[in-house]
């Protein structure tokens, strides 16, 4: 007698260990013959440049945007005082860094390059990466940048 409950436990084991090996399995089939929805893995909170646009492009001087991440605030026209406290902002995120904030810097873009109004992540190769507004500049931003600092290998 405890023989054959022993047999049905091994069954029922062996069972749900297949299930767990099917079901998965069987689920991701079904999404990709109906096409279902599928969350893309994106966590970076900013709009993310593909294919990225090379500092030849949008106009900057490889002196000032090479050799280290950059994060660049562009407004129409001139720094009124709205513009002066999302840089205030700007260079809090910044120092909210630490140690990697020596691996960033903090820049004004002049009218004269060829990129819309808002802040940008310059990698150290001069591309700009992401874009963000001004609503997005604060914690958004210091998460993407702590990410970034924390894979790449550059800069």
């Amino acid at each position: 007698m405890e023989k054959s409950h022993t047999t049905t436990g091994n069954k029922l084991t062996l069972g749900a260990i297949w299930l767990m090996a099917l079901v998965p399995m069987a689920a991701a089939g079904l999404a990709y013959r109906y096409q279902l929805p599928v969350a893309d893995g994106q966590v970076n909170r900013g709009e993310l440049l593909n294919p990225v646009l090379p500092i030849e492009q949008w106009g900057g001087e490889a002196g000032l945007f090479t050799g280290h991440w950059t994060l660049l605030m562009k407004n129409e026209g001139h720094c009124d005082p709205q513009c002066e406290q999302h840089l205030a902002k700007l260079r809090s995120v910044h120092d909210a860094l630490g140690r990697e904030s020596d691996r960033v810097r903090v820049k004004f873009a002049s009218p004269s390059l060829a990129i819309e109004a808002g802040i940008w992540v310059i990698d150290p190769q001069g591309n700009l990466v992401l874009r963000y507004s001004e609503a997005q500049l604060g914690e958004p931003l210091l998460q993407d940048l702590k990410r970034l600092l924390k894979v790449s290998k550059i800069g």
